[in-house]
Parts: C-alpha cells; sequence; structure tokens
C-alpha cells in the first residue's frame, strides 16, 4: 500500500517538518516549564476571600510550591538498591533493571523489603532464579499460592532458630515485550 503525504491526509498543503534536536528541544521547553513552575500550574489552592483581620504571614508562591511535592521515604530507592536491601539473597537477575527498592529494619532485626524490576528475560527463567536463590538460603516454596492477575506469582518461606518467619512473594507480570517484577517479603540478615 502505498504512503500517503500530508498534503492527501489533510487535504491542504501542509509545510514538510524537520526533526528537532534534542537541545533545541531543551531551549524550547526550558521557559515553558520556567513559566509553569512560576505561575503554580494549579499546584496552588485556590485563594478565596479571607478576613483581613484572620490573615496571618502569607507564604511565598516558592515556599507553597515546595511544600506541595512529593516526599520519598529514606528507606526507599528509584533504579537501585536502597540502603540495606540484601541484595546477595534479592537482587535483580542478570537482564534485568531495577525500577525501584526499599529496605526498613524491623524492631526484631528482620528487613521489611521491596523490589520492582523490569526484564526481557521470560517468567519461568526470572521464577527459578528466583526459586534456586531462595531455596539455597533454605526458603521453602509455598504450593498454595493464586496468581490473580499475574502471570506467575509464589511465595517462599523460612523458619529461623532466630524465631519470625521469614517470607519472600513474588508476582510476575508479561506485557508481551518484557517482565514487570514485584518482590516483597521480610527477611534476616547480617547488618
Amino acid at each position: 500500500m502505498p504512503r500517503l503525504g500530508a498534503a492527501e491526509v489533510y487535504g491542504v498543503p501542509v509545510p514538510p517538518t524537520r526533526p528537532r534536536s534534542p537541545a533545541r528541544r531543551c531551549r524550547l521547553a526550558a521557559p515553558v516549564v520556567a513559566a509553569l513552575l512560576v505561575s503554580g500550574c494549579g499546584v496552588l489552592p485556590a485563594a478565596g476571600p479571607q478576613d483581613a483581620s484572620s490573615a496571618g504571614p502569607t507564604p511565598s508562591a516558592s515556599e507553597e510550591v515546595a511544600s506541595a511535592m512529593p516526599t520519598f521515604d529514606p528507606s526507599s530507592a528509584v533504579a537501585q538498591y536502597a540502603p540495606g536491601f540484601p541484595a546477595e539473597l534479592l537482587g535483580a537477575p542478570k537482564k534485568a533493571t531495577v525500577l525501584a527498592s526499599s529496605a526498613t529494619r524491623t524492631e526484631d532485626g528482620r528487613w521489611e523489603v521491596s523490589l520492582s524490576l523490569s526484564t526481557t528475560l521470560g517468567t519461568r527463567k526470572v521464577m527459578r532464579r528466583y526459586a534456586d536463590r531462595l531455596q539455597e538460603a533454605g526458603f521453602e516454596e509455598s504450593d498454595d499460592v493464586d496468581a490473580a492477575g499475574l502471570s506467575a506469582r509464589t511465595a517462599f518461606l523460612r523458619s529461623g532458630d532466630q524465631g519470625g518467619t521469614e517470607s519472600v512473594l513474588i508476582g510476575v507480570h508479561d506485557d508481551g515485550e518484557r517482565r514487570l517484577v514485584s518482590l516483597s517479603g521480610m527477611v534476616r540478615q547480617d547488618a
């Protein structure tokens, strides 16, 4: 099937476009972003009528915008392992990209962890790599786990001499081109 030109598609002559370089796009986008930040872009609460006697010091627009920005828990990290994350036990397999992770030490000395990653490895390979590593560390795979909307889901449990059961839950979603893996659990590790 022949490819139609812009004039045939729109019915009017359309001037040819040239690709924009990334540097030019940045130069064009910078003033727009700056204007949005200065104006608040709907981030600030709507101003309503105020009684002049009840009005206190008014924070500046930049203070209000800064307070409206999300904050992240210091125990989480984006595109890397959070401090304290047990990467030796639960780290991403090769050919995988870490999207986010978290690690929080609990009062009983265990670590509450989570990991999100993306990979082109097949679902079975991802599950097998984690199963091999966890079983070698003394975890046993649970037989009764519902995959509920995921391509695969499994849980591993380990009872230790130090008290407290350790658990790891792994879920894989296959979107056709890649697998999105979500892992969470409560594990012990030497600090």
